[in-house]
């Protein structure tokens, strides 16, 4: 699981309760990294992909 993901993750389950802000961070901050990825010209597989996006 994503970092951003797994911090959230590891706060909400422990108040039962999940926020539209903080799930829309967490997407915003996996997005930023995906564009990174993308401008540095790193290459993923469609299977890969769909793993990260599983993650998340």
């Amino acid at each position: 699981m994503a970092l951003a993901a797994q911090a959230i993750r590891k706060k909400e389950v422990m108040k039962k309760e999940y926020s539209e802000k903080s799930a829309i961070g967490a997407l915003y901050s996996e997005l930023s990294k995906g564009i990174e990825s993308m401008k540095k010209g790193e290459v993923y597989t469609v299977d890969e992909a769909w793993e990260e996006i599983d993650k998340i």
